[in-house]
């Protein structure tokens, strides 16, 4: 999974220092945040968020805090989702509505789409304008001609 957080998110495979500069990343940037959950969506959930565990699975700390995460929710709603008998009704048709509660719950802030379409051909476009850099500087030729391109998708 690092390695493939590191190949989109820097074009090169995982190296010694990747989870310092991710670590780094993902504190400061929300595209990163969004990479990195959607190749933990990809790789541990196929692609499909979880609404909650499938019956008869044990997954660890992590895997039940991402699939939540992922979801919207908290561990604890999470979990509550999770537990109990699931009948074939159920499985058909969802979970039965949940009665009103007296107090209301807040809700977790619901999660931004992952990285579209759009943003992957933007971010291929930056890591080509970095390429044609020497690590500090990027020639202005390089930039003017991203400026273009963007410039005349738009008219």
């Amino acid at each position: 999974m690092l390695s493939e957080i590191a190949q989109q998110l820097y074009g090169s495979d995982a190296d010694v220092g990747v989870m310092d500069r991710l670590k780094a990343d993902h504190a400061a940037d929300p595209f990163v945040e969004d990479l990195v959950a959607r190749v933990v969506c990809d790789v541990a959930f196929n692609g499909r968020v979880p609404t909650r565990r499938p019956p008869g699975t044990r997954w660890d700390r992590g895997l039940t805090w991402w699939a939540a995460h992922l979801a919207g929710v908290g561990v604890a709603e999470f979990d509550r989702r999770s537990s109990g008998p699931s009948t074939s009704q159920e499985v058909l048709f969802g979970p039965e509505p949940e009665p009103p509660s007296e107090r209301p719950e807040v809700q977790p802030t619901r999660r931004k789409p992952l990285v579209s379409v759009e943003r992957r051909a933007m971010v291929q476009a930056l890591r080509d304008l970095l390429s044609a850099g020497d690590g500090r500087t990027v020639p202005a030729d390089a930039v003017r001609a991203l400026l273009d391109s963007l410039g005349a998708d738009e008219n």
